[in-house]
């Protein structure tokens, strides 16, 4: 990311006077910042930041219907990366500091000049700079925990061990990867891709940069291999927070290297011996996370005990399009692969290879019934060199793979939907709650804020946020125009314990004011009679 490029930032304060000469009077270009929006109260902020993914937030500490520390901490729920600076009295430095974890670079004291202002707007552009200046991929540094953790992830040698053995873990310890004196621990494995516009751009010195970000969480080792970085994760217990982490992760790579990062998830482990069975699970989740970007093994519906096979650098490229590829791209692999083995003594070896991997690909996704189905519906014979000529086995094993292919896709996408559905089913059943929120259902839905949010903007249409506006604007409409309830009862039904801050978001959705829809109404049912 070049220097020169303008950070982009949000102001938030209910004092409109104020605001309004902040968002006009500092020079937000000469100071590197462009201006993308602004906000009068605490959940207009937070509706601003999911949808426009500012680089900074600068936000009075106490504003209405939200706290500065509570919007503090969903900012940090729905976007890592963002950076908040408060504006506020002296008496609330104590209250401030409850948020310090939640990515508040600065603490402002009002009253505050313009020119004052904006020379601390100058200093925080200089941290936030200099905290993506960190994010940069370096060469890493020489260390013997890289030559003992390649073949605990990449070989199969300790997998037979029940437990770990004493001189394994005294070399862990002596490498760093294990902490001297830990006896208890979980681990996990991660395999990341970076890409742009499709093309590969993992390179060996991203594992800095990946180390550095989830080291905050855990103890955090990556190494390359494959065209791809396998991180293994060390916490001392049950790890919590990976996703959160992930999304800063990718929203890290995304902002400061204009890379897309896909990250697969193994489940969690007690054993150094399952090292090499768990980064086979997280290159299978990779491999399968397609447009979401990142999936966790837990998520496919079934899995294989079916070990890997080496198809070589002929088969390889099948793996990856029988997961994300189009119908186009692997029916032209197909042939491809076929083709170059054809008329000669290792055709019959490379059909076999790509039948094993387009049912080893089917058994992450489908139950060994719904595989077997398919090999059933495609015709695939038993003995399987019992037909000929050779091409009509080939043909069928086509068929085979670009209908796995399809299943694949349709439940992804089927994954994806049910979670934007069960999230529309609870804002059609909770939005009379007032505590309903985005970092509330992701927990429910046990995914991060930001990949519920990303994902109902692309399935449902609109952010969450405004999907739960809408839903109780449409509400207390009908209950403005249906009932005789007073205007503070249909506010509390539809999740509203403040009539004033109701009223302004009606006002603001429908134009009219609660009281000047009624109005309206009684209007038209007198020149009715």
């Amino acid at each position: 990311m070049e220097q020169k490029e303008l950070l982009t930032v949000i102001v938030a304060d209910d004092e409109t006077e104020l605001r309004e000469a902040v968002c006009s009077m500092i020079p937000w270009k000469e100071i590197g910042f462009r201006l993308v929006g602004s906000a009068g109260n605490g959940l207009d902020a937070l509706q601003l930041v999911e949808q426009l993914q500012p680089d900074l937030l600068l936000t009075d500490i106490r504003m209405p219907y939200i706290s500065g520390v509570s919007l503090a901490q969903q900012v940090r729920e729905l976007r890592p990366l963002t950076q908040i600076a408060f504006l506020s009295g002296y008496d609330d430095f104590a209250y401030a500091q409850k948020a310090i974890e939640y990515n508040v670079i600065s603490y402002l004291l009002k009253p505050i000049g313009m020119r004052e202002l904006t020379e601390a707007l100058a200093e925080i552009r200089g941290k936030i700079r200099r905290k993506f200046a960190r994010l940069l991929p370096q060469k890493p540094e020489k260390s013997g925990w890289r030559e003992l953790l390649l073949p605990l992830l990449l070989d199969g040698f300790a997998e037979e061990a029940q437990q770990d053995d004493p001189a394994l873990l005294a070399s862990l310890v002596g490498a760093g990867i294990l902490a001297a004196g830990q006896e208890r621990y979980s681990l996990t494995v991660l395999a990341i891709r970076l890409e742009q516009d499709g093309q590969n751009r993992t390179t060996p010195d991203m594992a800095y940069t990946v180390d550095m970000l989830l080291g905050k969480l855990c103890r955090s080792r990556s190494v390359y291999s494959g065209g791809r970085l396998l991180t293994l994760l060390i916490a001392e217990e049950e790890l919590r927070g990976l996703e959160l982490a992930i999304d800063e992760l990718r929203q890290s790579f995304a902002r400061v290297l204009e890379l897309r990062a896909i990250v697969g998830i193994s489940h969690p482990f007690t054993s150094f011996c399952r090292c090499h069975a768990a980064s086979r699970e997280a290159v299978d989740a990779q491999r399968f996370a397609g447009e979401s970007g990142i999936y966790h093994i837990s998520q496919i519906a079934a899995e294989s005990g079916t070990a890997q096979t080496d198809l070589g650098a002929l088969l390889a490229p099948l793996d990856n399009l029988l997961r994300s590829g189009s119908r186009e791209e692997l029916e032209k692999q197909l042939v491809q692969s076929f083709g170059a083995s054809s008329g000669t003594a290792e055709s019959d070896s490379v059909t076999l290879q790509v039948l094993a991997l387009a049912q080893r690909v089917l058994h992450t996704a489908v139950s060994p019934g719904e595989a077997a189905a398919l090999l059933r519906r495609c015709r695939i014979p038993e003995p399987l060199f019992s037909i000929s000529p050779p091409q009509e086995l080939q043909r069928r094993v086509t068929a085979l793979c670009l209908a796995a292919r399809d299943l694949l896709a349709e439940r992804r996408r089927d994954g994806v939907s049910l979670l934007c559905a069960q999230a529309m089913e609870t804002i059609e059943k909770q939005y009379m709650e007032e505590d309903l929120s985005l970092s509330g259902v992701s927990e429910q839905l046990h995914v991060s804020p930001n990949y519920l949010s990303a994902n109902m903007k692309k399935y449902a249409g609109d952010t969450f946020m405004n999907l739960l506006i809408k839903k109780r604007m449409e509400v207390a409409h009908a209950l403005l125009t249906t009932s005789s309830l007073k205007i503070y009862e249909v506010a509390r039904q539809c999740g509203y314990s403040d009539q004033h801050y109701f009223s302004f978001c009606f006002k603001k959705y429908y134009g009219v004011s609660p009281a000047q829809l009624r109005r309206a109404e009684s209007e038209r049912g007198g020149d009715g009679a």
